[in-house]
């Protein structure tokens, strides 16, 4: 059963019979827990949720919910009926959130003066959604939403887009040369000093799983490419 903890995904919604009784406590949940892990994996920490008998559990980075019943563990997910809300989804978005904001803004690349609002996004140079997404940035500052850079190159530190991603960040001009690399053009290559390897470690820690992925200042998380209108919507900055 350590397998069954491999993949994130792989965890939601299933049931595991393994023994727990009401005595164990924290510690036997801990325990048992232990058991069925995937070698390597680390509890980083076990807390009561808003929910009876569930546990919010952080395990290498992921949070997922636990409920546990006399001899039984089921892992998955918990919704707030009253708010209408993924209560995993809304505790993963503010540990990204929180862990974004201890990026300083002179390790981004900050598309456009400040406004006061932002959106943080891990992009990718030759992703296509990512490309797409970047010709709505000009939009996007005009109507009020600064767009801030972190790398993300998804084919890993040793790949030609990782090298992409430094010769952007080392550029003079690293706005231009953000706008040039993501339209297909010519970026002479260059290495400097630059945080792109850790933006990447980052990007895998707090579950960035494909670009763009965009976090805004409100929190609000959105894995994947939507247009000006959706994300402005998201940011509660046009009227309903």
């Amino acid at each position: 059963m350590k397998k069954l903890f491999n993949a994130v995904t792989a965890i939601f919604a299933l049931v595991f019979s393994v023994a727990v009784s009401a005595d164990d406590g924290l510690d036997g949940l801990r325990k048992n827990l232990a058991a069925i892990l995937a070698d390597g994996m680390v509890i980083e920490s076990i807390e009561p949720s808003p929910m009876p008998g569930a546990y919010i559990v952080k395990v290498d980075g992921q949070t997922v919910f636990v409920y546990s019943a006399g001899d039984y563990l089921m892992v998955g997910e918990v919704y707030d009926s009253v708010r209408g809300v993924n209560l995993g989804e809304e505790l993963r978005a503010l540990g990204m959130a929180r862990e974004i904001g201890t990026v300083p803004e002179s390790e981004m690349i900050l598309m456009g003066e400040s406004t006061g609002r932002y959106v943080t996004v891990f992009t990718d140079i030759d992703c296509t959604y990512c490309r797409q997404f970047h010709k709505t940035v000009p939009e996007l500052q005009n109507r009020g939403l600064q767009v801030r850079y972190l790398m993300f190159p998804r084919a890993g530190l040793q790949s030609e887009s990782y090298l992409g991603a430094v010769s952007v960040w080392c550029s003079e001009n690293q706005p231009e040369s953000m706008t040039v690399a993501k339209s297909g053009g010519y970026v002479e290559p260059k290495t400097c000093d630059n945080p792109v390897a850790r933006q990447y470690q980052l990007g895998k820690r707090i579950g960035v799983r494909g670009t763009p992925t965009m976090v805004l200042d409100n929190g609000v998380v959105i894995p994947g490419f939507v247009g000006p209108d959706e994300l402005l919507a998201a940011a509660n900055m046009v009227d309903n």
